[in-house]
């Protein structure tokens, strides 16, 4: 019979577990694994809202112990939204938190060509490949990539995501001397009623184009 693993790093979403990310019988390797997690480096783009009402999240990484002699140590306290600190414990009394630390969850960007989500770097090399003169704008909830004639739609959970993500694309493309982008935030309402008729010729659904929020 396999030994039971007892030492664990579990991933809270707004205090409730919703990722187990390790666990072993090792307690060196559960060390040398929680080092790794703690030196990581947070992505560009990462999850702020989620859910079916988009409240706002936030992440929290557990080092978890069996309740034994190398999980006795201070008690760990989380701070609540107003400020007030209350004391961690677990339902299975046999383990404690050993340490608790502030985490992320990377967000993703949906692909509308491809009709799938895409991760951070990956969006940013498809900008990349672009050499000719194109415009990069915002609409709503979304961010397009106009090269010439062809546009290509990428989409967020919500306006607010949509402008965090146009924001840092432009940062990074100016950083690496990608000159050949105009970028486009702020549009008139004539602008959009004509952004609306010229994407719905190219294809996109206006019922899509004027939603805000895609959770």
């Amino acid at each position: 019979m396999s030994k039971k693993r007892k030492y664990k790093i579990i991933l809270y979403e707004n205090q409730k577990r919703v990722k187990l990310f390790y666990q072993t019988v090792s307690l060196s390797a559960v060390r040398d694994k929680w080092l790794e997690l703690k030196g990581e480096k947070v992505p560009p783009f990462t999850k702020e809202y989620g859910g079916k009402r988009g409240k706002k999240l936030f992440y929290e990484l557990g080092l978890i112990y069996p309740d034994n002699r190398w999980a006795k140590s201070k008690t760990v306290f989380r701070r609540d939204d107003l400020g007030r600190t209350e004391e961690i414990e677990l339902s299975d009394s046999k383990y404690r938190i050993k340490e608790l630390i502030p985490y992320w969850a990377e967000e993703k960007i949906y692909d509308h060509e491809n009709k799938k989500h895409i991760r951070y770097h990956e969006l940013v090399e498809i900008f990349k490949s672009v050499a000719d003169i194109s415009q990069i704008f915002m609409l709503n909830n979304k961010i397009f990539l106009q090269v010439e004639e062809s546009v290509r739609m990428f989409g967020n959970k919500n306006i607010d995501d949509a402008e965090r993500l146009f924001d840092l694309l432009r940062t990074d493309l100016l950083k690496i001397k990608m000159t050949n982008f105009i970028f486009v935030k702020d549009i008139s309402t004539q602008q959009r009623k004509s952004l609306y008729t010229l994407l719905e010729k190219k294809g996109y659904k206006r019922s899509e184009l004027f939603r805000h929020y895609s959770y």
